[in-house]
């Protein structure tokens, strides 16, 4: 038995979208899961007893909840997939669920040269261990203030940045996923190296070995019309 978890946290995205992402998990592993969602509104899964809702307890907001993750105590003790919920599955995910350490990709936009200095990764999928992330929880909630400082002058700094730099200092508790397993809607599976032409989506087709979509800022699946590939997969 392994773990999936997400966030649903304030009124961004309905419950429909927790149970595209568990139907997409379902239907895409041949493992057997339990399905965690960290949310502020447990009543929301009541009907729904498939889906594990966690209550959090913080004073954090938007993105700065997936922290929540790696604090002890709030999930039990295991192994664990994180999805965004606006990602879309296209394929067979056990090798996420088998990829050891902590796993996370490459920043599709920034890769080697972060907004901090250094890597960055993107935190849309993470695999990770929560008996062994106490010191990334930690890291963040130290350095809080400084991080909230930040965001004040760019407003998409968030929670990868952070996760990033943690990274960036422990690149030994870090174990990369294969950069095929997931790609950008809006730039493509290449990392760092697209152009900047806003009116193109360069991963609008599921490049070779493509298991997991990462739709990063807009649009959302739910805006995307006439691609065969979203209609299919997301729901």
């Amino acid at each position: 038995m392994t773990n999936v978890v997400c966030v649903n946290w304030g009124k961004k995205y309905p419950v429909e979208y927790t149970f595209r992402l568990f139907n997409m998990v379902k239907r895409n592993t041949t493992k057997d899961f339990k399905f965690y969602c960290l949310t502020d509104d447990v009543t929301r899964y009541d009907r729904y007893p498939h889906i594990h809702a966690v209550e959090l307890d913080t004073d954090d907001s938007g993105w700065w909840t997936k922290f929540q993750l790696y604090r002890k105590g709030v999930l039990p003790d295991g192994e664990y997939l994180y999805l965004d919920l606006d990602v879309v599955i296209v394929d067979n995910i056990d090798c996420f669920f088998e990829h050891a350490g902590f796993g996370i990709t490459r920043d599709f936009i920034r890769p080697e040269e972060g907004l901090l200095p250094g890597k960055e990764y993107n935190s849309s999928v993470v695999r990770f261990n929560n008996t062994t992330t106490d010191g990334l929880y930690k890291y963040y909630l130290q350095n809080k203030r400084m991080w909230l400082d930040y965001q004040k002058q760019i407003h998409f700094f968030g929670d990868q940045n952070v996760t990033s730099a943690y990274l960036n200092y422990y690149p030994d508790f870090l174990n990369v996923f294969p950069d095929e397993w997931l790609w950008s809607f809006k730039k493509g599976v290449e990392r760092g190296k697209t152009a900047g032409d806003r009116s193109r989506m360069f991963g609008d087709s599921i490049p070779e070995g493509g298991k997991i979509c990462v739709f990063h800022g807009n649009p959302n699946p739910t805006e995307v019309t006439n691609i065969d590939w979203i209609d299919k997969n997301y729901q």
